[in-house]
């Protein structure tokens, strides 16, 4: 991030740390620009009139209102969810710097409109996104995945116990799995939630080998304040880590991120950003819920259901006997 996003980011912030409708001058040539707290999201306001042959659209992570009334016009581009986001930065920084090249009112309004249309068209061409679902849930594996690491698991073999990435690929059936068959299945979940879903009939049911189910409550952190971790940063973080095992960890490493569908030189995924509280465990054992369905029809597919937390208390145990287990096996 260069001085002038840094700059922007605190002209955005103490507008938004004030009532709604705060205004700040961001500068004034060729017309005023000012961040604008909209009712809590940061907002671009351009006094400016605009033709009415130029016209502007909507983008992805962000909204244009446009006023036509010869007497206080403006264009104001909001973004559509509260914080500060890198993208929505990018997007200011963007049009600033297109803006400022002009001379004049009327060169500086198309500047304006054409800057906003070939952002909207950028970011509107990045495809195959993943859901906010998939991101929480892949947080999560590589969080544990990287307490496995911490707790003295060599890279290799943390990352070749880590299933998750290709289990549409019919390659493990839990998210983590030993070389000793023992297994972790790893849910998130929201800090007001009080229950998980389960996405396969065969997902959490009880063996003779041992099965944990964890789960981490997160939560979105719009503000981007110290205690959150940034989904993207955390991401390239571990890879950086992985980059320092050998080839083969690099490998797996970069298939299971191909297998996600995750694009980590995508800035979009900076909207995400997380508290995270403490990891539950529970043994998945004799007398564990799960859905007994000893034949399904031809024809069924995609069976999922949810668990109620509180009921799985007889089941909970502590989450750092668990990594011990695990290292007095493997280290």
């Amino acid at each position: 991030m260069d001085s002038a996003e840094l700059n922007l980011r605190d002209i955005f912030q103490i507008v938004l740390t004030g009532e709604n409708g705060r205004v700040a001058v961001i500068r004034s040539s060729p017309f005023l620009f000012a961040a604008v707290n909209n009712n809590g999201k940061p907002a671009l306001l351009a006094r400016v009139s605009l033709d009415k042959s130029q016209t502007v659209h909507d983008g992805l992570g962000f909204t244009v209102q446009t006023r036509r009334s010869c007497d206080n016009d403006f264009v104001q581009i909001t973004a559509t969810e509260e914080g500060i986001s890198s993208m929505f930065l990018k997007l200011v920084s963007f049009i600033l710097e297109h803006v400022d090249r002009e001379h004049t009112g009327k060169a500086g309004a198309a500047s304006l409109v054409s800057s906003i249309e070939e952002f909207r068209k950028f970011t509107g061409a990045r495809r195959g996104r993943v859901s906010e679902s998939l991101v929480r849930g892949t947080f999560a594996e590589i969080l544990l995945l990287r307490t496995l690491i911490e707790r003295g698991f060599a890279v290799e073999d943390a990352l070749a116990a880590w299933k998750g990435p290709f289990s549409r690929d019919g390659i493990g059936n839990h998210d983590f799995t030993f070389h000793d068959g023992s297994s972790i299945e790893v849910k998130s979940r929201r800090q007001a939630s009080s229950s998980v879903r389960v996405s396969s009939v065969n997902q959490l049911v009880p063996s003779t080998t041992s099965l944990d189910l964890l789960v981490l409550p997160i939560e979105d952190d719009r503000q981007a304040s110290t205690r959150s971790i940034g989904f993207r940063e955390f991401v390239a973080e571990t890879e950086a880590l992985v980059l320092l095992a050998n080839s083969s960890a690099q490998d797996v490493w970069h298939d299971a991120i191909r297998s996600l569908g995750l694009d980590l030189s995508d800035e979009w995924y900076d909207r995400y950003r997380f508290i995270v509280g403490e990891w539950q465990r529970f043994q998945v054992r004799t007398g564990f819920p799960y859905l007994d369905v000893p034949e399904i029809k031809r024809g069924i597919t995609d069976i999922r259901y949810s668990l109620d937390l509180p009921l799985l208390r007889p089941f909970e145990a502590n989450f750092n006997h668990l990594l011990s287990d695990l290292g007095a096996k493997y280290l």
